[in-house]
């Protein structure tokens, strides 16, 4: 992929619009030169550059502070006051230069983490000033939504991922001390917007790319919170449909690549992985459905309603994916769409079967999660990628191991199954990198 300098892009913005007002540009000329310059080029900055402007911030920030707290005590209120609003003002004359400059992304980052700091820190220091009634959910839900104009004003991935990081501690800290979170959707919503704006303009900048990575977290993080779980068991569909989207949406907005190039698509892997694993243990289906509904203070009234909303949300998001993915018609689609169907068969069947039928749903997931290794170590021989081809087997091997301990089994007989194991993944790994490196030379 070309590297294009962030000035020259930013220059190439402003020129389009000009050239299409003198008519030496048709709009569809402009969008088809957006849209290449937006998927088939990158950044041309060095990350380090970035790196060390963000550490720089953070150095200064920290230094400050220290110089307030070694004479902090000593000072007047009034004055403790004025000094708690230095930083920010510094924060807000350094995000002004890089709007008034149209800075470049180290001075963009540095403002933006610098300024979304500076009001963390001053908040705390005219509370502890003052001695300001609050709590931990008041002081984030207060520091995330006063930084979030800044992810929009100066586009700072830094500021970005800190108001995800907010969002996410104030539904737990929320769930605790208020004993629900259902508010975070509401603050979920501007981030999802500005990803969706990036996507949009940007899709393959590393910013997005990282951006990406932060939503797909706190979602998965705070989904869990969030949820009431009146229902024991709704949050196997709700998981299963929100990860299958995710890996269908990356296959969707970003095809075959792989890795930290597709973040939607490693997330959801990972995460289907993971989920399919937990789902071969039997305890994890029992007392679920809603003959195990729970009752008491600490579960809302209105939690079972708000939680199938929630379910039925990320469905619909599963099944629009699943139909704009089908496209592409292969074992891999497939078998990522299938895996939210597989889960509510299984959780009905538990819910109405009862704990009878635990041993007998955790066996169709050992086969699926057999066949879920193998057809990625297929993939992997058969594309020549050594990444999925090591997951396939990865997958097998975490499988095959804790099956084999959970049976009584001698230490003569694992040790075998280890070096087998070991043995394997050295030959196949050797062979796929010697065709492929055949292939390189061949091309």
């Amino acid at each position: 992929m070309r590297k294009v300098a962030q000035k020259n892009m930013l220059w190439l913005k402003k020129e389009l619009p000009v050239l299409e007002a003198e008519g030496l540009l048709t709009p569809a000329s402009r969008h088809d030169i957006e849209r290449y310059y937006a998927e088939k080029t990158e950044s041309g900055l060095h990350w380090a550059i970035v790196v060390f402007a963000v550490f720089g911030s953070l150095l200064i920030g920290s230094g400050i502070i220290l110089l307030f707290a070694h004479n902090w005590d000593e000072l007047t209120r009034p004055t403790r006051a004025v000094l708690s609003f230095l930083p920010v003002i510094i924060g807000a004359i350094l995000s002004i230069l890089a709007l008034v400059k149209n800075g470049g992304t180290a001075l963009r980052e540095s403002a933006g983490i610098f300024h979304s700091l500076a009001v963390g820190g001053s908040i705390a220091l005219i509370g502890q000033t003052y001695h300001l009634p609050s709590n931990a959910p008041g002081f984030m839900l207060s520091w995330a939504l006063l930084i979030l104009p800044l992810q929009f004003l100066l586009s700072s991935t830094g500021a970005f991922l800190i108001y995800l990081a907010l969002i996410c501690g104030w539904s737990g800290a929320a769930q605790y001390e208020y004993a629900q979170a259902a508010g975070f959707w509401l603050l979920l919503l501007p981030a999802l917007g500005k990803l969706w704006a990036m996507l949009k303009i940007k899709r393959n900048a590393p910013d997005t790319l990282v951006s990406f990575f932060g939503i797909m977290l706190t979602l998965l993080i705070s989904t869990g919170i969030v949820f009431e779980r009146t229902v024991p068991g709704l949050w196997i569909v709700a998981y299963s449909a929100l990860l299958s989207c995710t890996a269908l949406l990356g296959l969707r907005l970003y095809g075959d690549r792989e890795g930290w190039s597709n973040p939607p698509k490693l997330v959801g892997l990972i995460g289907i992985g993971v989920l399919a694993y937990l789902f071969t243990w039997s305890d994890m289906w029992r007392d679920i459905g809603w003959h195990n509904v729970r009752n008491g203070w600490q579960y809302k009234p209105w939690g079972s309603s708000f939680d199938i909303a929630i379910t039925l949300l990320f469905i619909g998001g599963w099944l629009t994916a699943a139909v704009k993915a089908f496209r592409r018609d292969s074992s891999e689609t497939i078998t990522l769409a299938a895996f939210p169907i597989i889960g509510i068969i299984c959780f009905f069947t538990g819910a109405l079967g009862g704990n009878e039928t635990n041993t007998l749903t955790a066996l169709f997931f050992n086969v699926f999660m057999f066949f879920y290794g193998i057809m990625y170590i297929v993939i992997g021989c058969r594309n020549t990628k050594l990444r999925q081809l090591n997951g396939g087997m990865a997958v097998l091997a975490v499988l095959l191991v804790t099956r084999f301990f959970d049976q009584d089994f001698g230490f003569l007989a694992r040790g075998s199954v280890f070096i087998l194991l070991g043995a394997c993944f050295l030959i196949v790994n050797l062979i796929t990198a010697r065709r492929k490196k055949n292939m390189e030379d061949a091309s």
